[in-house]
């Protein structure tokens, strides 16, 4: 049952944000690159499951840097395990640091997030798909 809330969450926290993205958008005076996004809070990410979680989950101080995980286990990894403190913008493929990046719902995949370098990096991959 906790499972189904989730997902049913997670589907409308999707659709308040595509709404959101559509009502920012003034055809008349804008382009789409002007769409207006609002990120997942960092807090609510598991960051070894990549998962919107949709809570707070527990801080893992790293050096001068906070990541989030959801169960022990993920809190040992990301404490021991350098790798699992990064992900690849899915705009440019760069490494970034999972503390330091803008997270969204990766579109059509649940609770999946995307961790982007930045906004600008966001908008531009939604221009991109929207052009095809």
């Amino acid at each position: 049952m906790k499972t189904h809330f989730i997902k049913q969450l997670s589907i409308l926290i999707l659709i308040v944000g595509i709404i959101s993205c559509n009502s920012n958008i003034r055809n008349d005076e804008k382009s789409k690159s002007e769409v207006e996004i609002t990120g997942l809070p960092k807090s609510q990410a598991c960051m070894i499951n990549d998962a919107y979680m949709g809570k707070e989950q527990m801080p893992v101080p790293v050096g001068d840097k906070v990541y989030y995980g959801c169960c022990d286990g993920c809190v040992d990894k990301l404490t021991n395990i350098e790798e699992t403190r990064y992900a690849s913008d899915p705009l440019t493929g760069q490494k970034v640091d999972k503390a330091d990046v803008f997270i969204v719902l990766k579109p059509n995949a649940g609770r999946t997030v995307w961790y982007f370098t930045s906004e600008e990096h966001y908008v531009a991959l939604y221009n991109k798909n929207q052009k095809q």
